[in-house]
């Protein structure tokens, strides 16, 4: 049986960097900490997640993961398990992030809603972010995208996204075997209402709202 692969070459050149200061400054730049004195960062190592989703509470401390992040093999759950999980917390990831053959999952944007670096100091198999065998998900929702493996036939919101704001590098840039663009009638925040919320621009001829979800603008 043949395999589809979509392809996003991991960040650039590797540079030293302090998790902690990702963590403590929003993506749009400010100096504000993202958590106050009463919620310090907390470091975490790497975390391999499967089974059920509770040991995904592992994370409700966690703000910078300093190695990977795992999560896997979870055949039993539904989009309801999901519901209502979320760790707004966690913003940097030192390695990579892995998600296979977790069922039910739908989208990773209330998940990890301010996750915001995927450093890939240590890569899996060359990548930083690796979806596999995610036949579920719908769209991605993540602010620092890496990369994405094997076909989703659901998945939804890639043409939607400037790739150029998210790699160093695009040349190398594959996107194949997703859910047919016209199939998927993505809507960005304000469209539906007739308004223009998120920034526009052109990409392969198509003049269109930048966005992760009909609920996030592209950043």
């Amino acid at each position: 049986m043949a395999t589809s692969v979509t392809k996003v070459p991991p960040p650039g050149p590797l540079r030293s960097r302090d998790p902690m200061k990702d963590a403590s400054v929003p993506r749009g730049g400010s100096s504000k900490p993202a958590f106050s004195r009463d919620h310090p960062a907390a470091l975490c190592p790497s975390k391999d997640i499967r089974n059920n989703v509770t040991t995904l509470m592992s994370l409700e401390n966690c703000t910078v993961i300093e190695g990977h992040l795992k999560i896997l093999l979870m055949f039993r759950t539904t989009p309801e398990d999901f519901r209502g999980i979320s760790f707004p917390r966690l913003r940097v990831v030192t390695d990579y992030l892995l998600l296979f053959r977790v069922y039910g999952l739908e989208s990773l944007a209330d998940l990890f809603p301010n996750l915001t670096v995927i450093r890939g100091n240590n890569l899996f198999f060359n990548y930083a972010l690796v979806l596999f065998e995610m036949l579920q998900l719908k769209e991605l929702g993540l602010h620092s995208l890496a990369n994405i493996t094997r076909e989703n036939p659901d998945l939804c919101y890639l043409a939607t996204l400037d790739w150029s704001k998210i790699l160093d590098t695009v040349e190398d840039n594959y996107i194949t075997d997703n859910k047919n663009e016209r199939e998927c009638g993505d809507v960005c925040p304000g469209t539906a209402q007739g308004q223009t919320v998120c920034s526009q621009n052109t990409i392969n001829g198509h003049f269109r709202g930048r966005c992760w979800t009909q609920n996030h603008c592209q950043k």
